[in-house]
């Protein structure tokens, strides 16, 4: 028999929001929220993320790798010294909960209130791990840029341009880098304007955003989190730098549906999650790394 998805997602009141034939659905919509969550959320975008099956880990990273050249034919190199150094991640738990009332599921309404739910759920979990990440990111940032008093970047004097270069000049000089690495800018959303504004940039008219995605293969991303309120955040994207951390193992129950007499079904959302940011040997002191710059007092 075919169904289309809103016959499948609208269930019967009497049956509850999910019946015994429903676990299909139930773990569809976790897999749902977690998917949608993660895709909504800027700080995904630009650290690795990985479902994992384990709480905490620990990584060692003491002792510089080395590669010897050139050698004698009958020469063999000096191993890497095993070092002692090493930083951890801990994952730690998250929780969403909603009630599907009877009263909504007897009007027929049930797929509206479904929708509408766990949309919430998802939109402030993606909040959660943006908030996460971003706390993790600032932490992190082995290397800062002040903007000048009377030059922020609300202000007639401003020169965001510079001081993003600046920034950049920073990591590619301290960071464990290559030097030709993409890079990830997030701005706090009440400065779109300071990189969406056009002007003339040698004899092409563009806007910032446009002017650096062009010259340094820079992608920006901009955020509400209120830690960004005076403050953006450069790095080199991706896993090397930072990791955020889901985890998808045993011991707990995810989704859990429990009847509430008179009222509905109590329907609970839990995970664990975590982030660290990868340490380098670059110079940056323990638990910071160079791959990760923030410019400060942006706001006047």
């Amino acid at each position: 028999m075919k169904q289309t998805l809103e016959e499948i997602l609208t269930v019967e009141a009497a049956a509850g929001p999910f019946g015994q034939a429903d676990a299909v659905l139930e773990q569809t919509l976790r897999d749902f929220i977690e998917l949608q969550s993660t895709t909504i959320a800027v700080g995904t975008q630009v650290v690795g993320v990985r479902s994992v099956g384990w709480l905490e880990f620990t990584w060692y990273s003491g002792a510089e790798g080395t590669f010897s050249y050139p050698l004698a034919d009958n020469a063999t190199a000096d191993p890497t010294k095993i070092g002692t150094e090493n930083y951890s991640v801990h994952l730690k738990k998250g929780q969403g909960r909603c009630i599907f009332l009877d009263s909504t599921l007897l009007r027929g309404e049930s797929f509206e209130n479904l929708d509408r739910q766990q949309m919430a759920i998802v939109r402030n979990r993606a909040t959660v791990i943006d908030n996460l990440i971003i706390s993790a990111l600032l932490s992190g940032a082995g290397q800062s840029v002040v903007v000048a008093g009377g030059s922020e970047w609300d202000t007639a004097s401003a020169d965001a341009e510079a001081n993003i270069l600046t920034a950049m000049d920073k990591i590619f000089e301290n960071g464990r880098v290559s030097g030709n690495e993409p890079m990830a800018l997030i701005v706090p959303t009440k400065h779109r304007n300071v990189l969406l504004q056009t002007t003339l940039y040698g004899n092409v008219v563009e806007s910032l955003e446009e002017h650096l995605r062009r010259m340094t293969n820079l992608t920006i991303y901009y955020s509400r989190d209120s830690l960004l309120d005076d403050t953006a955040l450069l790095l080199i994207p991706g896993a090397e730098t930072a990791e955020f951390f889901t985890y998808n193992g045993d011991g707990f129950m995810e989704t859990e549906l429990t009847r509430i007499p008179g009222v509905g079904y109590d329907w609970m959302l839990t995970g664990y999650m975590g982030c660290v940011i990868h340490e380098h040997q670059d110079g940056a002191a323990s638990g910071l790394s160079n791959r990760i710059c923030k410019i400060t007092n942006i706001t006047a």
